[in-house]
């Protein structure tokens, strides 16, 4: 057990549907800084697709824009992505040695970059996550 983080593009316009037609992005495990930064986004933007009563940020898809992407490249590239804990989150994701974390960064940045292109051939870009 423990969080599993995903991107989908998908051309469907309603993403609380339970059959949306998605392609996966990226896939990301217990990158909790990742998904802090993911958390708090979903908290600005009002909570959107938030399920009943629960304000956990769980199982809930987020639409990302170009200004959210670009944004999460800025946060990449200076490490400002926050500290997030949780019993399923696993450890800091900024513990790691130097080299793996050159290798996190270089697949954020491609999702990053992915996305924005998918964006601009007409896609949305949607995070999940389940924990």
């Amino acid at each position: 057990m423990g969080l599993d983080m995903y991107a989908w593009k998908t051309k469907d316009k309603d993403l609380s549907q339970d059959n949306l037609n998605l392609d996966e992005l990226a896939y990301w495990r217990k990158h909790n800084r990742l998904h802090g930064w993911m958390g708090n986004l979903w908290e600005e933007k009002g909570f959107p697709n938030q399920q009943g009563d629960s304000y956990q940020f769980n199982c809930i898809p987020l639409e990302l824009t170009k200004a959210d992407l670009l944004e999460l490249r800025k946060a990449i590239k200076n490490k400002t992505m926050p500290d997030t804990q949780g019993f399923f989150f696993g450890h800091d994701s900024y513990d790691e040695d130097v080299e793996y974390q050159k290798e996190v960064d270089k697949y954020d940045l491609l999702f990053v970059t992915n996305g924005l292109r998918a964006i601009r051939d007409g896609f949305k870009v949607v995070y999940d996550s389940w924990w």
